[in-house]
């Protein structure tokens, strides 16, 4: 049986209130704006920005980044969604189903060799023990149906990612308060 695990209740829209966590090392430049080139290259959803609709998700992922004498952070950002749909391209993934895991697949693996045109991408989170499951699709000891099931662990987990600078650069994506996050 294919089950199709939903991450949003019946809700197509990427919500207009966004967090990102991080640590207080990259309040500065976050500050000045965030740059979509400075993320990883091998995520969910490519090189990117990333946020969510769910503050605790968004602490969560400060805390384990802090290092030394750094403090979690989380900064509060709103999406001018309307303009978002207008002027930029997008991909919405609201299933964790196989379009979903192949999206991810295809993102993270060097195999593939991959590199979407999209200006936004939203949809569930994977799970982030990932490496070695994308690894055993590459070689061919895991099915990408697998690869569903150990990654779609998260249901209520959701992430935008921003591709485009000038939705930052244009005031789409704006900046609204930090978040000190205690321990």
């Amino acid at each position: 049986m294919d089950t199709v695990k939903k991450i949003s209740n019946k809700r197509k829209q990427i919500p207009k209130k966004l967090y990102h966590g991080t640590t207080s090392r990259h309040v500065k430049s976050l500050r000045r704006g965030a740059d979509v080139t400075m993320g990883n290259k091998r995520t969910d959803f490519g090189q990117g920005f990333y946020l969510t609709s769910k503050f605790n998700q968004a602490k969560d992922h400060a805390k384990r980044r802090v290092f030394n004498k750094e403090y979690p952070i989380v900064f509060v950002y709103k999406l001018d969604y309307s303009q978002l749909l207008r002027s930029y391209r997008g991909k919405i993934l609201n299933d964790l189903d196989l379009e979903w895991a192949r999206f991810i697949y295809n993102n993270r693996s060097q195999k593939a060799n991959f590199k979407h045109n999209y200006d936004y991408v939203f949809g569930g989170v994977a799970d982030g023990k990932i490496f070695d499951l994308v690894n055993a699709v590459d070689f061919g000891r895991l099915t990408m149906k697998n690869f569903l099931d150990e990654i779609a662990k998260y249901k209520s987990y959701n992430q935008l990612s921003i591709h485009n600078q000038d939705i930052i650069k244009f005031n789409i994506l704006k900046l609204k308060r930090k978040v000190s996050v205690n321990g």
